[in-house]
Parts: C-alpha cells; sequence; structure tokens
C-alpha cells in the first residue's frame, strides 16, 4: 500500500470474465494488468487463511515472530527492485509475508469463533462487500481524479497513530471506538485510492501487478480486523446487556 505499512504501511485477455458488462473505461492491457492484480490478491487472501487456519489448529503458532515475520519480508519486498529476474523472489516474499499475516490474525480469529462465531462469516461478507463497492466505483467510474484525497488519507493515518500511542497510556474506551470507526473510514479510502493509483501507474507503463495486489491486500486486511472486532464489541454489548436484564 502506499499509506504507511503498519497497520496502515498468463491470463488471456479474452478471459472468461466479461469486463465489458462491467463497462469499464479501461484499455484490454490495463484490464489484463486489473486481472493480474486481483488474481494475485486472491492467492494471498488464500496463503492467509491458511496461515490462520495452521495457527487456530495448533500446527504453527503465530506470535511475535509471525509480527516479526510480518515486518521483516514486507520491507525486503519493498526494497527489491521489480524486475524480470526478481520476480519468483519478490512473489516468495510476498507471498511469506501473507503467510505470517495470517499466522498474527489467526489469535483474533480464534477468540472469535470461541465468543461468537457468527461474527467471522459477518466480518468476511462485510469486508467483501465493502471492498467490492470501493473497488468497482472506481474501475467503473468514467474518469478517476481522486488521487488528490492522497494529503486527507496520510493526515488521518497518522491522527490514528497518534490515537492509538495515546491510547496506550490513557486505555481510553472512547479513543479506542474512534480509532475502530475512523480507522475503517479510513482505509475504505485507502481501497479507493490504491485502486485508482494501480490504474494510473498501469497507464503510465508500470505494470507491477504484485506491489499494487500488496498495497490493497493491506487495505483488505485492515478493514477486516476493524469490521471483526466492531461485531466482537457489539456481540459482547449485547451478551452484557442480557445479563444485566436477568439479573434483575
Amino acid at each position: 500500500m502506499s499509506a504507511p505499512g503498519f497497520s496502515f504501511f498468463s491470463t488471456s485477455p479474452a478471459s472468461s470474465m466479461r469486463w465489458d458488462n462491467l463497462k469499464m473505461n479501461l484499455s484490454p492491457s490495463i484490464q489484463h494488468h486489473v486481472r493480474n492484480v486481483y488474481t494475485n490478491l486472491a492467492v494471498m487472501l488464500a496463503i492467509s487463511s491458511l496461515g490462520a487456519y495452521l495457527n487456530m489448529s495448533g500446527i504453527i503458532r503465530g506470535g511475535t515472530w509471525s509480527l516479526v515475520g510480518c515486518m521483516g519480508t514486507l520491507i525486503a519486498f519493498s526494497l527489491t527492485p521489480p524486475n524480470p529476474s526478481n520476480e519468483n523472489w519478490r512473489k516468495y516474499l510476498l507471498y511469506g509475508f501473507a503467510l505470517s499475516k495470517g499466522l498474527s490474525l489467526g489469535p483474533l480469529l480464534s477468540f472469535s469463533l470461541y465468543v461468537n462465531p457468527g461474527t467471522v462469516f459477518t466480518a468476511l461478507l462485510g469486508t467483501c462487500l465493502i471492498f467490492a463497492c470501493f473497488s468497482l466505483s472506481v474501475l467503473t467510474a468514467p474518469s478517476r481524479n481522486v488521487l488528490y484525497t492522497r494529503g486527507l488519507l496520510s493526515t488521518a493515518a497518522m491522527l490514528l497513530a497518534g490515537l492509538g500511542l495515546l491510547n496506550i497510556f490513557v486505555g481510553s474506551k472512547a479513543i479506542f471506538n474512534v480509532e475502530l470507526y475512523l480507522g475503517l473510514m479510513v482505509f475504505a479510502g485507502y481501497v479507493v485510492y490504491d485502486t485508482q493509483l494501480m490504474i494510473a501507474k498501469a497507464e503510465l507503463g508500470s505494470r507491477d501487478y504484485l506491489r499494487h495486489s500488496m498495497e490493497l491486500y493491506v487495505d483488505l486486511v485492515a478493514i477486516f480486523v476493524r469490521v471483526l472486532l466492531i461485531l466482537n464489541k457489539r456481540a459482547e454489548e449485547k451478551d452484557k446487556r442480557k445479563r444485566n436484564e436477568k439479573r434483575r
């Protein structure tokens, strides 16, 4: 993603998917690049799902080392120049990042499944809907001219980082709620921005589908985590109200 990395940091053109039906104002070569990006994004999500399963089943335990793995592979990927000779190595780094991220998400998913299993499925569905709607809004737009939102999004991302740092010492539920909902809006905005940036770069000749899929992956995972936390919070509040009513 073109935003900060911390929680923010061959297909044929004649594919079975009829992109023309979406009325995208994109050339065939750009459509081919978009397919490559989303195909690789799907692979990354599948690898992350495997990592989460390995953690939840106890085969491989995520933790500090998986977080270090996330940062290490992401930094190594960012520092490796995109050229044909490095493509396989960059793929390994990117997929290692996705696997480490899945392992890191394992404890959150395990807790959610234990407390309220329905929240995980609802969060997945909600995340897919948010991502699909915001992505399609860009891909099918007659023009893509909101790249100026980068300054606004960067400012909001810095505000989130500041709130997170402040809340380490304050421990305020109100600040935590602001972080959740503001973060959800910020990363939804980044989906729009990064999708537009992907197309703009591709039109200028940059066809680095690995980097573009990584940027969208970070956005998507950030949205999923926040949606899941919001649903867990609401489920916990609902259970608390029910317990209080029973005591009365």
